[in-house]
């Protein structure tokens, strides 16, 4: 004779990440605007930056929280760090104070996710911190209403799926082909398009092809063996953070690319990649070359272009790198 059917025996959808943040004793859950918290970082000292997807995770130590009031900011010699925020996407905000089981000391730090429960970016407090300041933060921006996890569902798209709209060739080519000087061209690499991959198939064989898909390994490991300098992207609906530098130490461990540079660190999941795409873009200074990588679903993990000062033209061991790897055609 069958059992009635328990509570027990459904299978429950797993926890969003926001919902296992909400979880946590010590989380606060914070109300938006998150732009006047954010406005207030500075107070803290220095903090640690992460920006991340499901497949990329961009993360920067000793980082002033002036960053976000200005974008943009330059760190060690030859070193800099920018910022794209989109806050219609910042659904959910935490607060946390978690114990680092390595040094028996708190960790504090603000979490921030979409309206899937999926962590865009993450600020952690460092060992010179202003930890009261943080605490004084935290106690003016937590919401008034303290959600438990069951509150906390997935919502649902708006509707309008921009990945479906209408693209009219002769005008993406068009622009495409006008050059722009070098601020504009990085002003335009402000988000991480849904559309963007559609655009690379539609631009033409001469402003975007197809590469093997472990071509992101090569040119890091190439560019870390010249000493030259690279702007790294990652990001989501809601945050693209770039780093400027030199790759300092890169390797490789169970399909994960790894630049662990002293206060850098960028984690690649290789086995994610789906497509590896040259992209070509004309400037006042001449053609900027990238390296964009995209899942299966389409969306892009990350991004690599040359680091290159106006009025001057890429660095001559990165376009030569570039043009080496052999375009796959009729993709």
């Amino acid at each position: 004779m069958m059992r009635p059917r328990t509570f027990d025996d459904q299978q429950l959808p797993p926890l969003t990440e926001v919902q296992r943040i909400a979880l946590h004793p010590s989380a606060t859950r914070l109300q938006g605007e998150f732009s006047a918290l954010l406005a207030r970082l500075a107070a803290l000292g220095n903090l640690t930056e992460v920006t991340r997807n499901s497949s990329a995770l961009l993360e920067k130590d000793n980082v002033s929280g002036a960053l976000y009031m200005t974008n943009e900011m330059e760190l060690a010699p030859a070193e800099a760090l920018h910022l794209r925020i989109f806050y219609p996407q910042w659904v959910h905000g935490y607060a946390l104070e978690e114990q680092d089981s390595g040094t028996n000391t708190a960790q504090h730090s603000l979490q921030f996710f979409d309206c899937l429960g999926s962590m865009m970016h993450k600020i952690m407090l460092s060992n010179s911190s202003d930890v009261t300041a943080f605490k004084q933060l935290v106690s003016d921006h937590a919401a008034a209403e303290q959600l438990t996890p069951a509150h906390l569902l997935p919502q649902p798209a708006d509707g309008t799926e921009t990945a479906l709209r209408k693209i009219d060739v002769d005008a993406l080519r068009s622009e495409w082909a006008q050059p722009h000087n070098h601020a504009d061209f990085l002003q335009r690499q402000e988000s991480f398009d849904q559309q963007r991959l559609r655009k690379l198939r539609l631009a033409g064989k001469a402003f975007a092809y197809q590469v093997a898909n472990d071509s992101a390994r090569i040119i890091l490991q190439r560019m870390t063996e010249f000493g030259t300098a690279i702007l790294a992207q990652v990001g989501n609906a809601g945050i693209v953070q770039a780093y400027y530098g030199k790759i300092k130490k890169f390797g490789i461990r169970d399909s994960r690319l790894k630049i662990m540079n002293t206060g850098f660190r960028m984690l690649l999941r290789e086995d994610h990649i789906y497509s590896v795409w040259v992209t070509k873009k004309p400037t006042t200074d001449g053609i900027i070359t990238a390296l964009e990588l995209f899942n299966r679903q389409g969306m892009q993990i990350a991004s690599f272009l040359s680091k290159k000062d106006n009025g001057q033209p890429e660095p001559l061991e990165w376009r030569d790198s570039i043009m080496r790897l052999a375009p796959i055609f009729g993709t």
